[in-house]
């Protein structure tokens, strides 16, 4: 009898801590994604890199006055190359507020607090074009040598914050960008930094738009493929929370302390969009599916979520992963590969 088909992507957003401190390359890129690599590559799974480009050109912006910068651009440039010629996509992530970041030299790390240019929609046209082309210029550079039949056809925004899908339209169709991974379905969030509402996203897991990134269109010119979400209840939840406070505190296996992030500041929903619907995303039971996020206790849970649904998307950060969440997530594609067969390609997903 045959297994039953599941379609898995397995999606990161490659980038350092976009706040305080950003940490270092090789505790938030390198260590983490070199051993969660390892587990999706031995199950014959692909996996998909969203990689913050607005760093890379901020390295090569002060790569002539820190040798430091020259130093991180390249090693960060043959990681992405690498992990390209593995098999693996490589596509652009864009945080814009890079531009007016400010780099540690004592620590060779770098300052992110300020967020009036955290969302695409308010940098200037000249400042798009800075990022946008010069981000799909540079990784065409980086990756062409080594993968000539590369595409650069995907993207994510940063912090999810894809609307209004206006300013972004012009960009995908100058570079032929045709996939967005960029829609949590039905959360939103109003902060100092981020504005997203998918509240009205489609239940389609893979849909079809155009002008407006949450009005499936069936002949649209553009693909959204969904980002899971997962119902936690309150019990796991508080299981959760006491089985990672003793297990960090037996084993110090935590990921928390290679940077710190962005703190958001909610703006109440009622005075930027009335009748705001959905799942708040950083107060809710539903959370989105993450190798970050996983661990024994909620296992059993993902497990469920793939038995019901045939299909998962992850969003993961290899910042944000520890040796436990690596371990369960490799429990977790052992059993999903044992039981059915499983397509991690995300352009046979699409169709």
């Amino acid at each position: 009898m045959d297994q039953k088909r599941k379609q898995i992507l397995i999606t990161f957003d490659y980038e350092l801590f976009l706040g305080n401190r950003s940490g270092s390359i090789e505790n938030c890129l390198f260590s983490p994604t070199d051993q969660i690599l390892e587990v999706i590559e031995k199950r014959g799974a692909k996996a998909i890199f969203f990689v913050d480009t607005t760093h890379l050109l901020t390295l090569k912006k002060h790569a002539e006055k820190y040798d430091a910068c020259s130093k991180d651009l390249e090693r960060v440039s043959a990681h992405i190359a690498s992990i390209s010629k593995r098999g693996h996509e490589v596509f652009p992530h864009l945080h814009p507020h890079w531009l007016d970041s400010e780099y540690l030299p004592q620590t060779n790390e770098w300052k992110l607090t300020k967020t009036d240019k955290y969302r695409f929609y308010h940098l200037t046209e000249a400042e798009r074009n800075e990022v946008f082309d010069g981000s799909v210029e540079l990784l065409k550079k980086i990756i062409n040598p080594v993968n000539p039949s590369y595409q650069l056809d995907g993207y994510r925004a940063g912090g999810w914050c894809i609307q209004p899908f206006s300013v972004f339209e012009p960009y995908f169709r100058k570079h032929s960008i045709k996939y967005d991974f960029s829609v949590l379905g039905k959360f939103y969030l109003f902060s100092n930094a981020q504005y997203f509402d998918f509240s009205e996203a489609p239940q389609s897991s893979v849909y079809k738009f155009n002008s407006d990134i949450v009005k499936e269109e069936s002949g649209g010119a553009f693909t959204e493929l969904n980002i899971s979400s997962i119902y936690i209840s309150k019990q796991t939840q508080f299981l959760d929370k006491v089985f990672h406070k003793f297990y960090y505190k037996l084993t110090g296996d935590h990921s928390f302390n290679r940077g710190e992030g962005q703190i958001a500041v909610k703006i109440d929903p009622s005075l930027v969009k009335p009748q705001t619907t959905g799942h708040d995303i950083l107060n809710s039971s539903w959370e989105r599916v993450a190798i970050e996020l996983m661990s024994q206790v909620k296992l059993p849970a993902y497990k469920d979520f793939l038995r019901q649904n045939d299909y998962m998307h992850f969003i993961s950060h290899p910042k944000m992963l520890n040796k436990h969440n690596i371990r369960i997530f490799d429990k977790f594609l052992s059993f999903a590969t044992e039981n059915y067969q499983v397509e991690t390609d995300f352009r046979k997903i699409a169709g």
